[in-house]
């Protein structure tokens, strides 16, 4: 009759060789190896001749299973809600709160071992291919009046595959979502658009935070969907682009950096090819200066007011009493999203009925408020931020995640009407000046 620890051994040594991939395996797998190994005396008589060599072999073994099931694991976690996050939380990067927080204090405590797993680098999209676009040529109307190229930003969080993955169905309804939300408040039915907003392969949340946006990109993970914003938007334009009609460039965040690195490098985009205006809601660290410098000689320069075209328009929302982050800096390229000025001039909101958006939980996936709630808007140019008149810590900014009265998640939400107003009025000012006479 086996011994019961010889049973529990033969059972671990069962699932160690003929169940690997189990679900929930992380930490049972190598428990279950190292347990094997440390009592294979309990064995079958001829194992007890080799348990020298099982010990020999214990961290052979460990260094040739870890790197492969970290592997897997990473490749299984876009499928798991704690890894992939909501758009909302996307934003912010909420990951713990209350007794989570002590827990993971409590654990600082305790010496680290840290197991890299091989970063994974998912392949580029086939633009010649539908699945690779969010939307392709999505319009309410036969006769849209300007087209948008459109790059999302960051949408998930994940540690071990920090490279999106857009063959993930996790990844691609939370992108289609995340679009449909922004648009339903960007279109105006009366004058419609022509929505293009391709997959690409962004960066994951924690590699944005780390990310020194001074200093060039090309050498970050940032570059996957750096190269894929371009190689979609060269796809756009041979095989989409309608010529006569404007396009509109609109991306946040991470969309913005990625749009504005192919603003940079694509010298066939020119007003005379269609582009009006390129918004580049909470883009990182972009002084007037750089953006000057960047598309000297290029008919591309940044807005001066309210119906220029060839132009780039940048904000970066805070409270005034909002301290550093990585989206302000000083001389930062900023306009004001409601009166569309450069300077300080505020803009009251006091009295206005129009309505602003805001986007706060996957509970409350939007909501909307009163205008006058915001009490004034104005530029910064000398601390590169776009003031608001909002109490830090609170909904608005997403309880401080990003830091207190950073209100980076509402770059587009808070001003999407002025937004919808303002590519409707930059469109027709393109067609008054590009259009021939008859």
């Amino acid at each position: 009759m086996k011994t019961e620890k010889r049973k529990k051994t033969e059972k671990n040594l069962f699932t160690l060789f003929f169940h690997p991939f189990r679900s929930k395996l992380s930490a049972s797998f190598l428990r279950n190896t190292i347990f094997v190994l440390n009592n294979s005396k309990a064995m079958h008589p001829v194992m007890n001749s080799a348990s020298k060599i099982f010990r020999l072999l214990r961290f052979s073994l460990l260094l040739l299973f870890c790197p492969a099931l970290l592997s897997v694991l990473a490749a299984c976690s876009y499928g798991r809600p704690d890894e992939a996050e909501t758009p909302a939380r996307a934003e912010t990067g909420a990951e713990t709160s209350g007794a989570g927080q002590e827990g993971a204090a409590a654990e600082s405590a305790k010496p680290a071992v840290e197991i890299t797993a091989p970063l994974v680098i998912p392949p580029a999209p086939d633009y010649a291919n539908p699945a690779s676009w969010v939307r392709m040529g999505a319009t309410e109307s036969i006769l849209p009046e300007f087209e948008v190229f459109y790059i999302y930003p960051t949408l998930f969080q994940n540690k071990l595959r920090p490279v999106m993955d857009h063959r993930f169905e996790r990844i691609r309804t939370k992108a289609s979502d995340y679009i449909g939300l922004t648009f339903g408040l960007l279109t105006d039915p009366v004058h419609p658009l022509k929505l293009y907003a391709p997959f690409v392969r962004q960066a994951d949340y924690l590699t944005v935070l780390e990310t020194d946006f001074t200093a060039g990109l090309g050498d970050t993970l940032l570059r996957y969907g750096i190269e894929d914003t371009k190689t979609a938007f060269l796809h756009f334009m041979k095989f989409f682009h309608q010529p006569g009609m404007p396009y509109i460039l609109i991306g946040h965040s991470q969309g913005a950096s990625d749009l504005y690195e192919l603003l940079r490098t694509t010298p066939e985009i020119t007003p005379e090819s269609g582009f009006a205006a390129a918004y580049l809601a909470g883009l990182p660290k972009k002084t007037a200066a750089e953006i000057d410098r960047d598309f000297e000689g290029r008919g591309i320069r940044r807005a001066k007011g309210g119906d220029d075209t060839g132009v780039i328009l940048v904000w970066n929302t805070v409270s005034a009493g909002a301290g550093d982050n990585i989206f302000t800096t000083p001389g930062g390229s900023v306009i004001n999203p409601v009166n569309w000025k450069t300077d300080s001039t505020p803009a009251d909101l006091s009295g206005s009925q129009d309505t602003a958006y805001y986007y706060v939980s996957e509970k409350e996936p939007a909501g909307t408020f009163k205008a006058s709630l915001l009490g004034s808007v104005r530029a910064d140019p000398a601390r590169g931020g776009l003031i608001v008149d909002l109490p830090g810590d609170s909904q608005y900014d997403a309880s401080a995640q990003m830091g207190e009265g950073i209100f980076h998640a509402n770059d587009i939400f808070f001003f999407a009407a002025f937004l919808r107003d303002n590519m409707v009025r930059r469109a027709a000012a393109w067609r008054a000046v590009n259009t021939p006479a008859d």
